[in-house]
């Protein structure tokens, strides 16, 4: 059964001496198991400012193998020993956190929870599926290029 998890923004200092710090924000978020596993490689003290940011869904058995996968077997069963393996998913209780699909958070508006009785709502949910329906749309251009700098009159 897939779980909600949240993922989370946070910095990470390297080596404990403030030379080398590592920060992972909303395109490159940490799952809160994630932080979990980084604490135990760092140390609590070295891993700072987490904050959540997004929420998604996974499945326990993935999460553990994609753990495994980048920080190694050792670790990840460290942190969460045996097959019945328990994990905390959520950092806090916080559940009206942006989607978080895939290296960036969602601009899509949540559905909106009725009760089935559409007599009462004036519209809103048609309001609520067009905001829902417009997405920032970027298209890097194609075949453009820069000017050349312009050249000075004063140049030997």
């Amino acid at each position: 059964m897939a779980k909600q998890i949240q993922y989370c923004a946070c910095k990470i200092n390297l080596a404990g001496q403030n030379c080398h710090t590592v920060i992972y924000g909303a395109h490159n978020a940490v799952t809160w198991p994630e932080i979990q596993v980084l604490q135990t490689l760092h140390g609590d003290e070295n891993v700072m400012d987490i904050m959540p940011i997004g929420i998604g869904e996974v499945w326990p058995t993935e999460e553990k193998n994609r753990l495994m996968s980048i920080y190694g077997r050792e670790v990840a069963e460290r942190c969460f020993p045996g097959r019945a393996f328990r994990m905390d998913y959520m950092m806090i209780d916080e559940v009206n956190l942006p989607r978080y699909e895939g290296g960036a958070i969602s601009t899509k508006v949540a559905p909106a929870i009725t009760n089935g009785d559409d007599e009462d709502d004036d519209g809103e949910d048609e309001v609520a599926k067009a905001e829902a329906q417009l997405e920032p749309i970027f298209r890097p251009a194609r075949g453009r290029r820069t000017p050349p700098p312009p050249e000075h009159k004063d140049a030997v």
